[in-house]
């Protein structure tokens, strides 16, 4: 039975998802008005207590992870014992009813890029505070109606799910289409599980079906460690050859060969958009980070060999053309050959350092007349990935809609580090707004006092746009009220920066 109120703090306005181990209701926060969503256990399981202290435990962690493709926790409580769960409320539907809603059975290629580098983004967030998903898939990620994405069950689904199995005598935790071939084996899972969690929801999105179906979810098990997936491509022609190749390295059985991080498959993703036809994918010995425990590139060993045996092959030369020339009995002159400073006849200058050369910093493309679109993409190409765009309006001026202004010079040296900021001339501003105001304090005479939101565009390439800005000197409990402008009602997350540091935040609806 739906219950009216929760802990005397959430009146429930309905049920909106139930699974084997939890209801879901949509409520509002009686205090602040805000609604949420809060996940309650179900009755029956209320008695086991290690899964009580389970939900409790992961619960509690899941409070860590803050990032704007995750569904956020906000807290936990009990209710007459019953443990629950207050998550952000969530408008959209579930990437698996987008797949199985779209006309052609699948997702456009972009489309699926957009999304699965979201999903990645919130997997590399997660990662990197010791969080495992481990059941990646798309009726756990929502999809909000702008495009954004948002990773759901971070708590109890870390542990149990709807579709948990028994194989071999032990507990696998996941949704057996989707678990890695490690899961199925009951061995320890990774960073990579995730990503070939992610790997099978890509293929899903591409071609509107999984890789392998068996007859009894022993049989699909068996199939993730034996069985060899047919290409995506020749379900899908559309699908890019780069893109083909992603798919097939994130769902490798052996965890060595798929991507070593949730960052370097996103990375990948974007470049098969301007790359479709690369081979970048396939190339094992690429020059990326590798995680803890992997095998030492070639480039290592190589090094490692000249260092070594050079000086004792030029020792050894020495020798032998010693002993010829005694043997022989020349009584041409020989050339006297100091083994501390020669070198072989084939190697002009060897120069072993204790780091890998790096590359020559990346230079600043001209984007000044390009669109949004094309000067987003042409600045991650480059490297750049700090980027700020500032709207400017004049109605009548032929290059609305174009970049007019780029803060770093075309050519100068540039990393992904600096901040970019690009102007971007339009006819006029957004017709939605937003009242908002900040407290704080100013350390600094002439600080430069920004209000930026964080978003993305269709090539799932970041960026900010400040909404507001001035100079302020140095005070105490100053307000920093604007009216602020949006293209589409949304409620969204401002910042509030000081000289380029996030000092406050504040969520904020934009409307008429």
């Amino acid at each position: 039975m739906t219950p009216d109120i929760i802990d005397n703090k959430y009146r429930v306005i309905r049920e909106v998802g139930s699974g084997g181990m939890a209801r879901v209701y949509r409520a509002i926060n009686m205090s602040t008005r805000k609604v949420v969503a809060v996940k309650m256990l179900r009755e029956e399981f209320l008695n086991d207590q290690e899964f009580l202290r389970r939900f409790e435990r992961e619960a509690r962690a899941s409070l860590e992870l803050s990032h704007e493709n995750i569904v956020r926790a906000y807290g936990v409580g009990d209710d007459n014992g019953v443990p629950y769960i207050v998550l952000e409320y969530v408008e959209g539907k579930t990437l698996k009813q987008l797949i199985q809603e779209s006309p052609s059975g699948h997702l456009s290629v972009q489309r699926a890029i957009g999304i699965c580098s979201q999903i990645l983004d919130a997997l590399s967030y997660a990662h990197a505070h010791g969080i495992i998903h481990r059941d990646v898939k798309p009726q756990n990620v929502i999809v909000t109606n702008r495009g954004k994405a948002k990773l759901a069950d971070f708590g109890i689904a870390r542990e149990v799910t709807a579709s948990t199995m028994t194989f071999s005598g032990k507990n696998v935790i996941g949704s057996v289409h989707y678990i890695s071939p490690e899961q199925a084996k009951g061995l320890p899972v990774t960073a990579e599980s995730d990503i070939y969690s992610a790997g099978i929801s890509l293929y899903e999105m591409l071609t509107g079906t999984v890789p392998f179906i068996g007859d009894t979810t022993v049989s699909t098990a068996l199939m993730h460690l034996s069985a060899t997936p047919t290409p995506p491509k020749d379900l899908n022609p559309a699908i890019p050859p780069a893109l083909n190749d992603i798919v097939l390295r994130a769902i490798e059985k052996d965890p060595q060969q798929r991507y070593a991080s949730a960052k370097l498959m996103r990375s990948d993703l974007i470049r098969s958009l301007s790359h479709p036809n690369g081979t970048f994918a396939r190339d094992r010995e690429s020059k990326e980070q590798k995680t803890p425990g992997r095998r030492m590139s070639l480039s290592v060993y190589a090094w490692i060999s000249i260092s070594v045996f050079t000086p004792i092959l030029v020792i050894f030369l020495a020798y032998l053309g010693f002993v010829n020339h005694w043997c022989s009995g020349s009584g041409e002159p020989v050339e006297e050959i100091d083994p501390a400073t020669a070198a072989p006849p084939t190697v002009a200058s060897v120069t072993v350092s204790s780091q890998l050369p790096t590359p020559d910093a990346s230079r600043m493309p001209s984007v000044v007349g390009f669109r949004l679109d094309d000067a987003l993409r042409t600045l991650h190409v480059a490297g750049i990935s700090n980027i700020f765009v500032a709207p400017e309006y004049a109605s009548g001026d032929s290059r609305a809609g174009t970049i007019i202004a780029q803060s770093i010079p075309a050519t100068a040296p540039a990393d992904a580090t600096d901040q970019v900021r690009l102007t971007l001339l339009l006819e006029k501003h957004g017709k939605y707004k937003a009242d908002v105001s900040f407290m704080l304090d100013i350390a600094e005479n002439d600080s430069l006092v920004q209000i930026v939101y964080r978003t993305s565009n269709t090539e799932n390439i970041d960026y900010s746009v400040i909404v507001y800005e001035t100079v302020r000197t140095k005070e105490t409990m100053v307000s920093i009220s604007a009216t602020v402008y949006s293209n589409d009602p949304a409620t969204r997350t401002l910042y509030l920066l000081v000289n380029g540091e996030e000092v406050r935040t504040q969520d904020v609806k934009f409307s008429e």
